[in-house]
């Protein structure tokens, strides 16, 4: 396991994160016995907010946690992150994209809500989970400050943001000495997202890697660092199965390349396709954790097994068909 430093925090986080979007009610024992196994293998970095879960867990997965954090003093081991600002969703997922949920009176209710769940008094790192352009970043980032002055965070930042939005909070934020945001969380792998493909999320710029290299004090905490799968042999991304959402975002001639170009190197490395789409994730030079979704220790040990291998410039030139040959 690595481990990076985030702004604001005193201990350090390793560079693969636990996430719990998936939880259900039904597995709690489950994924238990997984956050188990993670942190004795030395994971620390939980990720997690309020409107997380599938079915009945939907709202439930910080109780979920909250739970296991009180079993053997689990609090003190790890590092959670959690968001606000999601707009409603049911347990179908249907999300009600017409009534955003961005701003200072949103983020008191969704901290409050996740305090209580996960049972803590502070949340280590808290995150905007969707932005509204129209709410002025100075108040997401006031209020922000209002939290660490509080004693409710440690350390804040932004999911699913523009660059550009995401810019414009940076400079505000050392405009007014405040901490900053410490983590950026995007939608960010190998897979090259063409059009948003989740809820209206901004595809990430591959290009805007360059700005976390040359500002450190910044975390990109990518969300889907596999791709969601897409580099294995999943049926849903069969061109004549997928959903138009899928063919229009991801099932791109320069993605069907770069998963051709994947599968050679992970064969000519002895190692799967999904670990060699985690290692280039894991090899760029910004200061980067990898967010992923284990449902079973197994994922967790092929996950931990790709972290030992770098990718060099090289080779994530090739995959990315910026050459030829290796």
């Amino acid at each position: 396991m690595n481990y990076v430093d985030i702004k604001g925090l005193t201990t350090k986080v390793s560079d693969i994160a636990f996430g719990t979007a998936t939880s259900t009610l039904e597995d709690e024992e489950k994924i238990h016995d997984m956050l188990d196994y993670y942190v004795s293998i030395g994971g620390n970095y939980i990720d997690t907010a309020r409107f997380y879960g599938r079915g009945s867990g939907i709202q439930h997965t910080e109780e979920i946690l909250g739970r296991w954090l009180n079993k053997n003093d689990n609090r003190s081991k790890v590092i959670i992150q959690s968001k606000c600002c999601n707009p409603y969703m049911d347990r179908n997922l249907h999300m009600f994209e017409e009534m955003p949920r961005v701003g200072r009176t949103f983020m008191y209710d969704d901290i409050l809500f996740s305090r209580d769940h996960l049972g803590v008094e502070t949340i280590d790192i808290y995150l905007t989970h969707r932005d509204n352009p129209k709410v002025p970043v100075e108040e997401i980032m006031d209020t922000f400050e209002e939290f660490l002055r509080r004693g409710w965070i440690r350390a804040y930042g932004v999911s699913n943001w523009t660059q550009e939005r995401f810019i414009e909070a940076y400079n505000y934020c050392e405009r007014m000495g405040y901490q900053g945001p410490s983590v950026n969380s995007p939608f960010y792998s190998l897979l090259k997202l063409e059009k948003p493909w989740y809820y209206r999320i901004p595809a990430f710029k591959e290009e805007s890697v360059k700005w976390f290299e040359d500002h450190k004090d910044v975390t990109l905490s990518a969300w889907s660092a596999q791709g969601r799968g897409f580099f294995g042999s999943y049926p849903q991304y069969d061109p004549d199965k997928a959903d138009p959402a899928t063919k229009m975002a991801a099932l791109t001639p320069v993605n069907f390349a770069r998963k051709e170009r994947v599968i050679e190197l992970a064969a000519k490395k002895g190692i799967r396709p999904s670990q060699i789409s985690l290692c280039y994730v894991l090899s760029q030079k910004a200061n980067i954790v990898a967010i992923i979704g284990p449902r079973s220790k197994q994922d967790i040990d092929n996950v931990i097994n790709a972290t030992a291998i770098h990718l060099t410039q090289a080779e994530m030139d090739y995959l990315t068909l910026k050459t030829d040959t290796l």
